[in-house]
């Protein structure tokens, strides 16, 4: 009996540190330093054909608070709330400190070079695809400056501020980034312009201009979920927000966009079925008049 009531006493202590933590993960974002430490990932890999920016200076002086957490960086938004910067986690193409403990078995060793190659992988493909926002997709990324390598000529200390309100000062030309400007959820957009005919036409129209640009550049977005990956500046232009899966196809023909542009669509037509069924005919309409614009510029 006595054993039972350790035991219970145990697995409740387990439960309760792992609910708290979970909280805590979930509130602070799980933002560490540590996390954005490029240590051996920054070698100069990517060749970027960086465009002198005059606003850039400033832009870096502003104060930044953390906003979110996204898959490839943690996002912090500038206290005038017009831009937003993403520190890269490069902790994610680390070992993790379980790999590290098991790392001295040889039968673990081919096991971690195959999990350490896919992080290897992992991370080239999202910085290329930094690297194709940014000097291919300016426009329909919202996308100011990308910082792959690292760099001497950054001058400035970036101030941020964790959840906690805790400041701490980074020195960018040890730490990968990027700057956008700051966006509007493009689902609280089309929300808001549920009852406009017209100022959803407007988003609609945006949306898929948008897509015919980044198509017509031979490129594509493999991260499909529209509704949470795009956003809306300048009132009504819609933009792509997560810029770390696009790909260069150069094999890209019709009846390739064909099939992309139905899959890229596919969440968007859900949403739109379940909050506004009266526009589906509007992006059908949409949904022809790109395939048969591809079709035109490539034929």
């Amino acid at each position: 009996m006595r054993f039972l009531k350790i035991t219970l006493r145990l697995l409740f202590l387990f439960v309760f540190i792992a609910i708290i933590s979970k909280i805590w993960i979930i509130y602070s974002g799980s933002f560490r330093l540590d996390k954005i430490d490029s240590k051996h990932f920054f070698s100069n890999h990517f060749e970027v054909d960086i465009k002198e920016n005059k606003d850039l200076d400033e832009i870096l002086n502003k104060k930044y608070k953390f906003l979110t957490k996204g898959r490839q960086s943690f996002v912090f938004e500038s206290e005038d709330e017009k831009y937003v910067l993403k520190l890269f986690r490069f902790h994610r193409y680390r070992p993790s400190i379980f790999y590290n403990l098991i790392s001295s078995f040889n039968f673990a060793k081919r096991y971690i070079k195959k999990i350490q190659d896919e992080k290897n992988d992992l991370y080239y493909q999202t910085m290329n695809s930094y690297k194709l926002a940014y000097e291919h997709l300016k426009d329909e990324t919202a996308t100011i400056y990308v910082h792959l390598n690292k760099s001497d000529n950054l001058n400035n200390k970036l101030k941020i501020e964790d959840r906690f309100k805790n400041t701490h000062f980074i020195n960018l030309n040890e730490v990968g980034f990027v700057v956008q400007k700051k966006a509007f959820s493009f689902e609280k957009a089309l929300l808001k312009a549920k009852n406009d005919k017209k100022a959803f036409e407007v988003l609609l129209n945006s949306f898929f201009n948008n897509l015919q640009s980044i198509y017509d550049k031979n490129l594509l977005n493999k991260d499909r979920h529209v509704i949470q990956n795009l956003g809306v500046v300048d009132e009504n232009k819609v933009i792509e927000l997560d810029i770390g899966r696009f790909v260069l196809k150069k094999d890209f023909d019709e009846k390739k966009v064909r099939k992309e542009v139905y899959h890229y669509t596919k969440y968007l037509k859900k949403w739109l079925l379940k909050n506004a069924p009266d526009f589906i005919k509007i992006l059908d309409e949409n949904l022809v008049k790109l395939i048969f614009n591809t079709k035109t510029k490539r034929t």
